[in-house]
């Protein structure tokens, strides 16, 4: 019987694929998977950059708003100020007696101030969900924190404003609330109220000497909190607008080329 052997094939040198060949296959699946990270961190690094830009315009944006409300809130106060020289002055000269109506006017709107709203959603949004990454300049990054602590620094005096006169007894003493109330019309929606012209010569719940001293003195006080408050606005609205210029430089960012994209 005739024995047939399985063909093996041959382990001949003419047969065994050179080095060379290994090494172009490693060398091109080394490049394929090279290019696609390369490719992908291209990808990831223009999403970032695109998203960065959204920020930096958002934040322009909202800084913008800023300016024109502490640009309002400023001679807001200043109107404010006039107000109380004039209580002031008819408190102090005694021309009260002949000015009631003046002295109720005045004395109407002197205790309100407008609060201060600083549009920071964007800012604190890049910081609570850490965000700030993205800002790649040094330079905006630490003037924006450096920004957020001054505007915290003109909304903590604005409250304690608010807690040290919250007691209103100074003037309840004098003024009669119901002049007020018969001169005042409401309004919907744009306005809640305002006060008409006061005429002839309304009288004061007290006239005493020391019940006028008290008010006197709560007036005197509350010019000079309003005097640091309305010199913070300016302070933060020149760093708002300083802000504003490093962000368009760094950035190079131009009023044309500003237009606000959601996040």
């Amino acid at each position: 019987m005739e024995v047939h052997h399985h063909a093996h094939p041959s382990t001949g040198s003419g047969h065994r694929k050179k080095w060379t060949h290994y090494f172009w296959e490693f060398l091109m699946l080394f490049l394929a998977v090279f290019c696609g990270f390369l490719a992908e961190y291209q990808l990831e690094h223009k999403i970032e950059k695109d998203r960065e830009r959204q920020y930096v315009k958002a934040l322009l944006s909202d800084l913008k708003s800023d300016t024109t409300q502490l640009r309002d809130l400023i001679n807001f106060r200043m109107e404010k100020m006039k107000s109380l020289d004039t209580i002031m002055y008819l408190l102090k000269t005694g021309a009260w007696k002949s000015n009631t109506a003046l002295l109720y006017y005045h004395a109407f709107y002197a205790p309100f101030a407008n609060k201060f709203l600083p549009n920071n959603g964007v800012l604190t949004q890049l910081k609570n969900a850490g965000g700030l990454r993205l800002l790649r300049n040094s330079k905006v990054t630490d003037s924006l924190l450096y920004f957020d602590i001054q505007t915290q620094w003109v909304t903590d005096f604005e409250n304690f404003e608010r807690d040290r006169f919250i007691d209103v007894s100074p003037w309840e003493k004098v003024l009669d609330a119901a002049v007020f109330e018969s001169n005042i019309e409401y309004k919907y929606p744009r306005e809640v109220f305002i006060l008409n012209r006061i005429t002839g010569t309304p009288p004061l719940l007290s006239e005493k000497k020391e019940d006028l001293d008290q008010f006197y003195n709560r007036v005197q006080m509350q010019k000079r909190i309003n005097a640091v408050v309305i010199n913070r606005f300016f302070l933060l609205k020149l760093r708002t607008a300083e802000l504003m210029i490093l962000i368009k430089k760094e950035y190079h960012l131009s009023e044309g080329t500003l237009r606000s994209s959601p996040l």
